[in-house]
This record gives structure tokens, C-alpha cells and sequence, in this order.
């Protein structure tokens, strides 16, 4: 159920998502479901390469990756852009309402990971691709584990099953991330911490913006991650 949960909430998979489980007891399958999503779209990137000029093939992978999630996360980084929330749990308003803003910064943001991807070097491609996606989920579950989220009342004790569950999530996501060793260990370790900077700032500005861990900081974090990291790698190129 917990798997099912967050295919469901990470992906465009058609799968039911059951409001009765927490969103929290499936953290501990984003890092996994990051890693399936990155194996697929290095294939994609290597079929593209194969037919198509090396910056179309970089703008089909990157809308294969948002295709992938069915644009949620850029939907998510539209509203906030556009100052609507939900949370957590909840789901998106059922309508989707874009203003000018929003659609101008996802614009942007999608501008920004294409031409990161198409400047960095060609040997470290696939490793960046394969990264990507790995990198926007676990971003999300690391999220879900440290922010203050709005819904939980301060005064129910924990739950021993989601405790267990969070401590898998940072294992199996310090296992992915040691993926950075593709490239050299110098740009491994300038990449790796400038993903957790941005991460970090990340969630705590917009936390604090507002009032606690919603459905649009979780999306808008993840597509920071993604498109700062594929901006460094082609910085170090």
C-alpha cells in the first residue's frame, strides 16, 4: 500500500491514491522510485541521442522526465510562483489555474534544465540523467522528514512504523547519492554539497513563507534540485 501511495503520488502511474495512509509511511520508496525513474529516462536519453540532434535530444529526455510525474511538480512550482498552497495528503485544488507568473517561471526553470543538461560534458550525460530524478525524490522525502508539517498535532506521540520508515528513506538515500562517485571525486563532492545548500535554503525559506511543509514547497523543491544540479554539472564542465 505504502509503494502503491507514492508510484501514485510521485508518478503519472494510474494508480488510486489511498487518502486513509499517510503520505509519510510511503517516504522511505521516493529515493527508489527516483532510482527506477533515472534508469529508465538513461535509456530515453540514449535512444534520443541515437536520432536526434544533441539539443533536441536533451529538451525530449527532460520532457519525458516531467511526463514522468505528469507535470505535478511543475504545477506544483507554478502555484507557489502564483501563491496558492495545499498540503501535504490533500492533493491540488481540482482545477489547475495558471497565471502568467507561474507559466513564465516554469518556462524558465524548464529552459534552465534543458540547457544544463546540453552544456554538460557528453561523458558525464547519462550520469547526470540517471541522477536527476534520483536527486528531486529524495529531496522530497528528505523534505517530509525534517519540515514541520502543518497537519501533525504537536502533541501525538510518534509512530514507531513511520520512525522506521524515515530511518530506511535516509539509508537508502545516502546509498543513491553515493551514484555522485560516477563522476570524479572533485565534482562528486562540489555537486553533492551544493545539493544539499540549495535543499536546505530551499525548504527553510519557503517553510517559513508558508507556515509549514505543503504540497507546492515539495514540488517546487524538487524541480530546484534537478535543475541546480544539471546547472553545476554544466558549470564544471
Amino acid at each position: 500500500m505504502s509503494l502503491s501511495n507514492a508510484l501514485s503520488y510521485l508518478t503519472v502511474l494510474p494508480i488510486p491514491f489511498k487518502k486513509h495512509i499517510p503520505l509519510n509511511r510511503s517516504v522511505h520508496f521516493f529515493p527508489l522510485v527516483g532510482a527506477g525513474m533515472g534508469s529508465v529516462l538513461v535509456l530515453v536519453f540514449l535512444a534520443f541521442q541515437a536520432l536526434l540532434p544533441g539539443y533536441l535530444a536533451c529538451i525530449a529526455t527532460v520532457a519525458v522526465l516531467e511526463a514522468m510525474t505528469g507535470g505535478i511538480h511543475l504545477r506544483a512550482f507554478a502555484e507557489l510562483i502564483d501563491g496558492r498552497r495545499t498540503f501535504p495528503g490533500s492533493g491540488f485544488a481540482p482545477k489547475p489555474e495558471y497565471k502568467w507568473r507561474g507559466m513564465a517561471a516554469v518556462a524558465f526553470l524548464f529552459f534552465l534544465k534543458v540547457n544544463g543538461l546540453a552544456h554538460t560534458r557528453t561523458e558525464w550525460q547519462p550520469f547526470a540523467v540517471l541522477l536527476t530524478p534520483i536527486l528531486g525524490r529524495s529531496s522530497q522525502a528528505l523534505g517530509i522528514i525534517f519540515s514541520r508539517h502543518r497537519l501533525e498535532s504537536a502533541k501525538r506521540p510518534p509512530d514507531p512504523a513511520v520512525k522506521r520508515r524515515q530511518k530506511r528513506a535516509l539509508v537508502f538515500t545516502a546509498a543513491l547519492l553515493c551514484s555522485m562517485l560516477l563522476f570524479p571525486w572533485r565534482t562528486a563532492a562540489i555537486l553533492a554539497a551544493g545539493y544539499f545548500i540549495l535543499m536546505l535554503a530551499a525548504y527553510r525559506f519557503l517553510n517559513r513563507r508558508m507556515e509549514g511543509l505543503t504540497v507546492q514547497t515539495l514540488g517546487t523543491v524538487a524541480e530546484l534540485a534537478e535543475a541546480g544540479f544539471l546547472a553545476a554539472t554544466s558549470a564544471l564542465s
